[in-house]
């Protein structure tokens, strides 16, 4: 789920590539999301909920702050061998990206109609094995739907989705 949560953000992630210093190319933003979604749902599985805690809280997240530092090694290390990349080039890629993913989902929480905990609760209890329907409801509110996603599946949720975030 949470690689499909973080394919919403595929867009801003590209943009925030292409406009800054840091040399990326256009499959790198598909490598970052592959990457940071098997570290967060490992993390997830393993009881280390501090990056998926601050990535739906809703509060602001500080390019420097602890999280950002800890998934930064873990994220560099993942893009050297899926990129081919040196260490220094993944790093900087890990350090511009994450802010930007931890708080594009920040915002996203905050203009969810759902309580952020709920939100947050909803997808570490998916990453940690639970799931089934709430999965739509998550991405529903952070679509900017109702509680229940609408009716909608998890596909028409993604579809729909598709159109917001390019």
């Amino acid at each position: 789920m949470i690689d499909q949560l973080l394919k919403m953000a595929d867009g801003p992630l590209r943009d925030l590539l292409a406009n800054s210093d840091v040399p990326a190319n256009p499959g790198d933003a598909s490598a970052i999301e592959d990457t940071l979604a098997s570290i967060l749902q490992r993390k997830a599985q393993s009881g280390d909920l501090d990056a998926l805690k601050e990535m739906f809280s809703g509060a602001d997240t500080n390019p420097n702050s602890p999280v950002v530092n800890n998934l930064a090694g873990d994220v560099s290390e993942g893009l050297k061998s899926k990129l081919g990349i040196d260490g220094g080039q993944a790093m900087k890629i890990a350090m511009a990206a994450l802010p930007m993913l931890m708080n594009f989902f920040n915002k996203k929480v905050n203009d969810a109609p759902q309580d952020n905990s709920d939100i947050m609760n909803s997808v570490i209890g998916a990453l940690q094995g639970g799931g089934g329907s709430g999965q739509a409801d998550i991405l529903g509110s952070l679509l900017g739907g109702g509680k229940g996603g609408g009716g909608m599946d998890l596909g028409g949720l993604m579809n729909m989705g598709k159109g917001l975030f390019k």
